[in-house]
């Protein structure tokens, strides 16, 4: 009873714990990758006050450096909703709009984790969604 199990399937265990190891590993970084992304366009759309051409253009600039995938990606009309606002042609993410009649308004974010299986040949893709803090619009009649 010395060798209670085998080379082969002590072996087998170990590549199975390796394989799940690094399956966690790669989403948990993919999972940070997508928030950082949403924290960097939210940060944009509330230092500009909403999606204009100087938000964008800084959201963009920000998703190149973070390495974010590039290409164009479906939006549905509505999310959780909210009417879609703003859908990017170079990186992958879609800007919903709600609150308009409020006086204020937010924007939900949604960002996508990319999980990429080698083996299968496959891409998974996860939407994750934030929104940004209430943006206060100010008509220039009322000051």
């Amino acid at each position: 009873m010395k060798t209670a199990i085998g080379h082969i399937p002590m072996y087998n265990i170990i590549i199975v714990f390796i394989v799940i190891t690094f399956g966690f590993l790669s989403a948990t970084l993919s999972y940070s990758k997508a928030f950082k992304v949403n924290s960097k366009i939210a940060n944009a759309l509330e230092k500009y006050e909403g999606a204009n051409s100087l938000a964008i253009n800084e959201i963009e600039e920000s998703l190149t450096t973070l390495g974010y995938r590039v290409g164009k990606i479906d939006c549905k009309e509505k999310y959780r909703d909210r009417e879609i606002s703003y859908v990017s042609n170079d990186h992958k993410y879609c800007l919903y709009k709600s609150g308009l009649d409020k006086g204020y308004f937010t924007y939900g974010i949604v960002t996508y984790i990319f999980l990429d299986i080698p083996i299968l040949g496959g891409t998974f893709k996860l939407p994750v969604y934030s929104e940004t803090d209430s943006i206060f619009k100010f008509s220039p009649d009322k000051f």
